[in-house]
């Protein structure tokens, strides 16, 4: 291994080891929000030094006589503290894909397994079969030769002492793919989110981030995954991921609307092909005459997913029942998930136990 590659592994050894040291720190920064596809996560490293040149008197080789100038040196150096030139922190960049594994590693995430026959047949394209028409990065050198000679010798214009061959466009043969099915499997997700009068600033921020993570690691698990949004408050209705995060209403909470629309939409996605995944936010502040009928639907729900999270977030209006009633009714049940949000530094463990992971 030559040295550049022996130190340019050891850089990413670093950025490694950085990103599962700080993943609690990464998970509750808003800055990473971004696309889930194909993203580039950039990771700053403020402890890392950077290199610098400097310059210096040269006592060897040094001319005689006065320059026309002073020459100034254009190296910058690292700042107190590991900033760069700028004053700007430095950064790695990292494939989403490799941040979320490293995050998943650190924190001990649950890998999310396939219900058993959750799955469809996907075309996977092999190049092992040969046509005559195709793009010319795919011609088959051999193939067509083999064709250009043939033609030759039939035809009686074969000299083996002048054995120079030219191929026409009927000789040509191209590489072709041929799709072989594959497992894939697929998965609903469906988020409801509560914004009554009670919901609001740092609360939904909290619930953005969270989203966020879920959607990220549920899509690292299956890539074919369809998403809905779901807004309620006495109400429910479907609604953009973009909207999602910017609409807000007020008045009062019935958790059975939004309960009860995730079911309507996850008609769409039979049991028995889909991974349905259920993700409800709120402050658990329930119409009292509410909570058994939420209670009573989530009982025929349950049993058809693979799991329904519920996020509880702390309210300056005060503490609700709901995540009681859900852990008294369901005392046992695999597909049910819950945690409590205080604050930002409550993210890491809220995401482990609505993936299905025990607690810290």
């Amino acid at each position: 291994m030559r040295p550049i590659e022996r130190d340019l592994q050891r850089f990413k050894e670093i950025v490694r080891g950085e990103v599962k040291k700080r993943a609690r720190e990464f998970l509750t920064r808003e800055e990473y929000l971004g696309s889930l596809d194909g993203q580039v996560v950039s990771i700053p490293l403020p402890q890392l030094e950077l290199p610098r040149l400097q310059y210096g008197h040269n006592e060897m080789g040094q001319g005689e006589g006065e320059g026309e100038g002073q020459g100034q040196g254009m190296g910058g150096t690292a700042g107190r503290g590991g900033l760069g030139p700028s004053g700007h922190v430095p950064v790695a960049e990292m494939d989403l894909e490799e941040f979320l594994e490293l995050i998943g590693e650190a924190l001990k995430l649950p890998r999310l397994e396939p219900k058993q026959g959750g799955a469809v047949e996907e075309s996977s394209p092999k190049y092992t079969t040969l046509s005559r028409r195709g793009p010319e990065s795919l011609r088959h050198a051999r193939r067509t030769l083999r064709q250009a000679l043939r033609r030759a010798i039939q035809s009686g214009i074969y000299r083996p002492e002048d054995p120079r061959l030219v191929p026409e466009r009927d000789d040509y043969r191209y590489r072709a793919p041929e799709p072989k099915p594959r497992p894939q499997a697929q998965a609903a997700l469906v988020f409801a989110l509560d914004v009554s009068g009670s919901m609001e600033g740092e609360q939904l921020r909290l619930v953005r981030i969270l989203s966020y993570w879920i959607t990220a690691w549920v899509k690292k698990h299956f890539p074919r995954l369809s998403r809905h949004y779901l807004l309620h408050d006495a109400e429910a209705w479907e609604v953009s991921e973009e909207d999602f995060f910017r609409l807000r209403e007020g008045g009062g909470t019935r958790l059975s609307s939004g309960i009860k629309l995730a079911q309507q939409v996850l008609e769409r996605y039979p049991a028995q092909l889909y991974n349905r995944y259920v993700y409800h936010f709120t402050d658990g502040d329930n119409w009292q005459d509410d909570t058994a009928e939420a209670l009573e639907t989530l009982k025929a729900l349950l049993p058809t997913l693979s799991l329904y999270g519920y996020a509880q977030v702390r309210s300056r209006y005060g503490q609700g029942r709901f995540i009681d009633d859900l852990r008294s009714h369901f005392p046992s049940d695999p597909a049910l998930a819950t945690a409590e949000l205080g604050g930002r530094e409550s993210l890491p463990s809220a995401l482990k136990r609505l993936l299905g992971g025990s607690s810290d």
